[in-house]
């Protein structure tokens, strides 16, 4: 059901930036999907997945539901707006431009690539904190972590700007607009065991500033701030609550529809996912004979739907690899471990089935990294073009052991090529290639005293180009980060980890201390 929206529009508000805690993890609304031995395992050696490593609040007691300063007004859809600008406690705290940055170029080697090492200088909660979506506009790398969004300069790791927030950050879109926007979801509460994420702050990627603010509503069971997730589609925010999604123009923060759960057919929202098309996951008639999911192309101004595909009974879909191609995971909800893609053509028709459990490869949902409520979108180990799946293969020997990427043809689901690196390494895909030179960007870990490689596959296979060869003297910190989050754009490469624990502020000389390593030509 789709609501259209007339209201005021809202101007951004203007202020300076401000600061935060980290909420409780918040439960996942998906049915399946559960970490599993793998994920577990890269927990327990230091990679951050959601449920088992986001931090509780610092506990101090604070809980209020006001807006921090100014007065306020009911806006159309229930929600609080600043009506002047945000004064909060830390108003006028800027970033004075200093970095914390480590020179790793120190002995750098014949054919190395350059480097830059960005170390964390943000106080942390005792159990540390989540690191999210890596977002890139020309000349700068961004991303939040606890309670700022930070912009470094993509040339030396120097921060460009920092915008604090009074709350930590729950959700991040995982594309800005295509000027370079985000809208990203954090609490106001500090107090343990709260777990709402019902702040949403505008932020420019390319200057720092902030824009528009909006406090969301709970409104019951299935229109709550328990889980909030945000998707971006041009220049719309989608933003769900739990089966509820609302969505606002980026300029202004204007509501412009909504869309809500079905009484009559028993479809709940499970999700959305943005980029140059917008996907709506929804799981109906859950328990019942005719159990299923649907996957719906919506119009990002309107909310009309263009395209709705559906599962086969029993199945459910679980993430979302591509927009465009739509190429999503699915999952039979009677035997968790039986998976499979699916991609939908451009009339929501099923285009091909790929059968990930036949075959010489064996593969794990969102390479191991499990589901614990973090959006649709959020599905490492895999890389799409118009044509063809890369998909990391399950490691052999262990979790840090060798295995391939391996490209499934959209057109028939049936696997093309195989490849791997030299050294008996692990690789990830990253992101696909340029029109000029065509294929799959892959991430060669840095592991066992082996430097880190950025590579690239021909859409045929082969032997890998060597794009990058990672610098020795950052070998170890690279190691460290477990290829968390990975970003290859303007030829450079990017790398944090999922998390930092609450011990890795002020001993510039720790690994853990590590917050973004970067490599350039």
């Amino acid at each position: 059901m789709v609501n259209r929206e007339s209201e005021p529009v809202h101007q951004p508000v203007p202020g300076n930036p401000y600061v935060q805690p980290t909420p409780p993890a918040r439960t996942t609304r998906r049915l399946g999907f559960a970490l599993g031995a793998g994920a577990v395992a890269l927990v327990l050696i230091g990679v951050g997945f959601y449920a088992v490593t986001q931090a509780d609040g610092d506990g101090d007691g604070s809980g209020s539901r006001e807006p921090v300063a100014g007065q306020t007004r009911e806006s159309a859809d229930g929600g609080r707006e600043s009506a002047a600008p945000d004064r909060d406690a830390d108003a006028d705290a800027k970033d004075d431009g200093s970095a914390a940055v480590i020179d790793v170029n120190a002995g750098r080697k014949p054919g190395e690539a350059k480097a830059w090492l960005a170390m964390n200088d943000l106080k942390l909660p005792g159990k540390g904190a989540q690191l999210l979506d890596l977002w890139h506009v020309p000349g700068i790398v961004a991303q939040a972590e606890h309670n700022e969004v930070t912009g470094y300069r993509t040339a030396d790791g120097s921060k460009a700007w920092t915008v604090p927030l009074p709350g930590a950050v729950c959700d991040t879109p995982v594309n800005p607009t295509p000027d370079g926007k985000v809208v990203v979801a954090y609490t106001k509460r500090k107090s343990e065991g709260n777990s709402q994420c019902d702040q949403l702050r505008m932020i420019d990627l390319k200057t720092g500033e902030k824009g528009w603010h909006k406090e969301l509503v709970d409104r019951g069971f299935w229109d709550d701030t328990s889980m909030t997730h945000v998707a971006i589609t041009g220049s719309t925010v989608m933003v769900d609550q739990s089966a509820t999604m609302r969505a606002y123009r980026i300029g202004d923060g204007k509501r412009l529809f909504t869309t809500e759960r079905e009484r009559e057919g028993g479809c709940s929202l499970d999700g959305v996912a943005g980029g140059s098309r917008l996907l709506q996951v929804e799981s109906c008639q859950p328990g019942s004979p005719s159990t299923h999911g649907r996957l719906k192309r919506l119009d990002p101004r309107t909310g009309d739907v263009k395209w709705t595909y559906r599962t086969k009974k029993g199945w459910s879909v679980q993430k979302v690899y591509s927009v465009d191609p739509a190429v999503a995971v699915v999952q039979n909800r009677d035997d968790m471990d039986k998976w499979a893609v699916v991609t939908v053509d451009d009339k929501g028709k099923q285009r091909s089935w790929i059968s990930v459990g036949k075959g010489p490869h064996k593969f794990e949902m969102c390479a191991g990294a499990g589901d614990s409520g973090e959006g649709v979108q959020n599905c490492p180990g895999a890389a799409v073009d118009a044509d063809t799946l890369y998909l990391a293969s399950e490691p052999k020997g262990g979790i840090l052991g060798p295995n391939k990427i391996v490209a499934f043809d959209l057109r028939t689901g049936k696997s093309k090529w195989s490849g791997s690196v030299e050294g008996g390494r692990q690789i990830t895909p990253v992101t696909v290639a340029g029109a000029d030179r065509p294929g799959v960007i892959a991430y060669a870990r840095a592991q066992d005293g082996k430097n880190g490689q950025t590579v690239r596959f021909g859409p045929g296979g082969g032997k890998p180009d060597v794009l990058l060869r990672h610098t020795s003297s950052a070998q170890s910190m690279e190691a460290g980060m477990y290829a968390g989050h990975t970003l290859y754009a303007d030829k450079r490469f990017f790398v944090t980890p999922t998390r930092l624990d609450g011990k890795s502020h002020g001993g510039k000389g720790e690994e853990g201390n590590a917050r973004m390593l970067a490599f350039a030509r």
